[in-house]
């Protein structure tokens, strides 16, 4: 009996809504394109570069971090979250672990050089962080967190005229980054009194 009233009610027809029609405008609002990742970070990466107010970059900074996260594969994501996870819990020997076989695996992912300086700076092992930075902004020039981590590092080197310089390629990608505002205004007045 169960198998006929399934096949009876496989048989029998939806029944018809008649609903009433909805006038669409057509030309009030664009419809949303599907931009495919790269583009959409090129286009975030544009307009943090002309951002007005820190606000406004702050956001665009955020998505973009998002972006370059999402620029490897699951097996990326899944070293870099267990990275995370160890310094969160004070394991930077994980962490270092992690990140190294994040390097191995995805040698051209600059967020696995980004990553593995930030943990060499905590740890102020400078001459590895200066390799990694150097790596990083070899393979993509936009990591404004990059170059701001780098002026730090070439500051602790006493190079203060290449910190400069590093700090000024992050503000022409991120004009509102708070550590390389503050760190080229500072160099600036002391290259400038030192000048005098």
């Amino acid at each position: 009996m169960s198998v006929l009233a399934a096949l009876l009610l496989a048989a029998a027809q939806p029944p018809v809504i008649d609903l009433p029609r909805v006038a669409v405008p057509q030309g009030d609002r664009p419809r949303a394109q599907y931009q495919d990742p790269q583009t959409r970070l090129d286009s975030r990466l544009e307009r943090l570069a002309a951002a007005d107010d820190a606000q406004s970059a702050q956001e665009l900074a955020g998505e973009v971090r998002s972006l370059w996260r999402q620029q490897a594969g699951p097996a990326a994501d899944l070293l870099l979250q267990r990275a995370e996870t160890a310094l969160e819990a004070g394991d930077d020997a994980t962490a270092e672990r992690a990140y190294y076989h994040l390097r191995l695996l995805e040698p051209g992912y600059s967020e696995a050089w980004v990553a593995s300086a930030e943990l060499a700076a905590r740890r102020s092992e400078w001459d590895f962080a200066l390799e990694a930075l150097n790596t990083a902004v070899s393979l993509d020039a936009d990591r404004f967190d990059a170059w701001a981590l780098l002026g730090r590092a070439l500051e602790t080197a006493d190079a203060r005229e290449a910190a400069l310089e590093a700090y000024e390629e992050a503000l022409a990608r991120h004009p509102f980054h708070p550590t390389a505002r503050s760190a080229a205004a500072r160099l600036q007045r002391e290259l400038a009194g030192r000048a005098l």
